[in-house]
Formats: structure tokens, C-alpha cells, sequence
């Protein structure tokens, strides 16, 4: 009896529609997974990438902050000496109308040259110095052969751009820099300090507190430093 039980042919299974439908939807949550996986650690990459542009910002200020007082610093409208003075100089003007019988010892008007950055007074001859601006300074770090040129933004593979702030509502300005100035207030105000965008116009020949900021996937501020310049 026993060997007629073993005999008997054994029922194979086969799959049915929900076990094949099951068997896709398992596959797809796969794949989505995997998907998911590397567009977040692509994204993690342009962060990172994005910290490190202002981790390079950060170095080449604190940097700066140190050497840029001495003689001979390059760039030197990066330097912490102001713009040099020109020296007015005294030219003769040959008379209008010269004739033969001018006296040799006749009067004659001089003209005065001046730089035209720092125009003189008419009241007063004194030429003051003009104080270094960041302006020049940011074309010469950005510019052919600066030491800040090439600077690719990890999201949109454009050059890094300098903007006012992190906006959360505008998702154009990820992998952007944002240079802020620090102000202390006077004593006994509210507010030790005030922050304000770092603009061409800024005179940069005396020293600053300055704080560096990127802008993440989401426009959102990731603070990278707050250093001397």
C-alpha cells in the first residue's frame, strides 16, 4: 500500500494571475528604490560639491586676511593699502598766439594734472587717498587667471553665481554663494550685529568680519564660515 501512495504523480503549481501581478509590483518597488537611491545620492554629491566651492571661498579669505597687508600683494586690489595717490603735476602752455616780439620773460599759465579718481577741491590742492573697493577685487578673483576662476555650480553646471540671499521659494538660486559683511552695532543696542550683502561698492582697505553661505538643493542656507577679510 505504501508503494502505491509513492507512485502517485505529484501536482505541480503553477502561477497564477495575482502571483504574477504580486511578482511586478515587486519588481517595480525595486526598481523605484533603486531610482530613488541614486537620484538622492546624486543630489548629496551637488551639496557636497556646492560646500566645497565655499569651503574654497573660505580658505582664499582667511588666506587673504593674513598676507593681504603686506607689500606687493597679489591681487593687489585685493590689498589692504588704499588706491596711491598721483601727484599733481605742473605743465607750461605755450602762448596761444605767439609773436615775435614777446618778451622772454612773459607770463605764463600753468596747468595742473590730477588723477581723475581723485579730483582736487577747488578750495583745497590736497589729494585724499581712495580706499580699495570690493569690486575690482571680485573681477580679479573671478576672472581669467584669478585663483577663484572656474568655480561650476554642481546643479546647473553654469559658473557660480553671487547672489544677495537664499531663497527657499526660488529653486534657481541652488549651488549659489552669498557673501554677507558683519557690522557690530554700538554698545548697549539690542543687536550685536547687523549683516548686510557684501556689494562691489564696499570699501575693503580696513578690516571686516565676513560670513559665507551656500545655497542647497532647495535654496535653503548652508553656512560654511564667518571669518576675518
Amino acid at each position: 500500500m505504501d508503494d502505491l501512495a509513492d507512485t502517485k504523480p505529484r501536482q505541480v503549481k503553477v502561477l497564477t494571475l495575482p502571483d504574477m501581478t504580486f511578482l511586478a509590483f515587486l519588481l517595480f518597488c525595486m526598481v523605484c528604490v533603486a531610482l530613488v537611491g541614486r537620484l538622492a545620492y546624486q543630489e548629496g554629491m551637488h551639496n557636497e560639491g556646492t560646500k566645497r566651492n565655499g569651503e574654497l571661498w573660505a580658505k582664499w579669505f582667511a588666506q587673504a586676511a593674513q598676507d593681504r597687508g603686506k607689500a606687493g600683494y597679489e591681487p593687489a586690489s585685493c590689498s589692504v593699502s588704499a588706491l596711491p595717490v598721483v601727484t599733481p603735476v605742473a605743465t607750461q602752455a605755450a602762448p596761444v598766439n605767439p609773436s615775435p616780439s614777446a618778451e622772454p620773460n612773459a607770463e605764463v599759465k600753468s596747468v595742473v594734472k590730477s588723477d581723475p579718481l581723485t579730483p582736487m577741491s577747488p578750495t583745497s590742492p590736497t589729494l585724499a587717498a581712495t580706499p580699495r573697493t570690493w569690486g575690482p577685487c571680485l573681477k580679479a578673483l573671478t576672472t581669467q587667471g584669478g585663483p577663484l576662476t572656474n568655480m561650476v555650480n554642481p546643479f546647473s553646471h553654469k559658473p557660480m553665481a553671487l547672489v544677495v540671499k537664499c531663497d527657499m521659494t526660488d529653486r534657481q538660486l541652488a549651488g549659489s554663494l552669498v557673501l554677507e559683511k558683519i557690522q557690530p552695532t554700538p554698545p548697549g543696542s539690542a543687536i550685536p550685529t547687523i549683516n548686510s550683502p557684501l556689494t562691489e561698492s564696499d570699501p575693503i582697505d580696513q578690516k571686516m568680519q565676513i560670513r559665507i553661505t551656500v545655497c542647497d538643493k532647495g535654496a535653503y542656507p548652508i553656512r560654511i564660515a564667518e571669518l576675518e577679510f
